[in-house]
């Protein structure tokens, strides 16, 4: 049980330093980068889950309830604290979406406004 919780533990820290570098590349608008860090996370996130399945089933016959009640708070903490920035990559992401269908609004009305200019195109 405990090399299962040492597993879950390295899992959990590797998914936490992705999520914080997804962070900082989605503030900086790295966003190649952003997906390759996010495609890793997701595996690490995968086999946390794996892990976790696996440690719950040994919990599930632990003889001491209070270690066991006291690490599922500690990873219960890290998943929050990976959460709020999901929240936060999330929100980079939405800015960047509106950004982006604002410029090409804008690109349409110029060209639109620069096809009333052309004068070589009368019909």
């Amino acid at each position: 049980m405990k090399d299962v919780q040492e597993q879950l533990i390295n899992f959990l820290e590797k998914a936490y330093e992705l999520t914080t570098l997804s962070l900082k590349a989605a503030q900086e608008g790295r966003f190649e980068e952003l997906v390759d860090l996010l495609d890793n996370r997701e595996r690490a996130i995968n086999i946390t889950q794996s892990l976790s399945e696996r440690l719950s089933l040994h919990q599930s016959q632990s003889e001491n309830p209070d270690i066991v009640v006291e690490f599922n708070n500690q990873v219960n903490q890290v998943i929050e604290n990976i959460v709020k920035m999901d929240n936060i990559i999330t929100e980079c992401l939405e800015h960047e979406k509106n950004k982006t269908q604002f410029e090409i609004a804008k690109t349409y009305k110029n060209k639109e406004n620069f096809r009333g200019y052309n004068l070589n195109n009368i019909k």
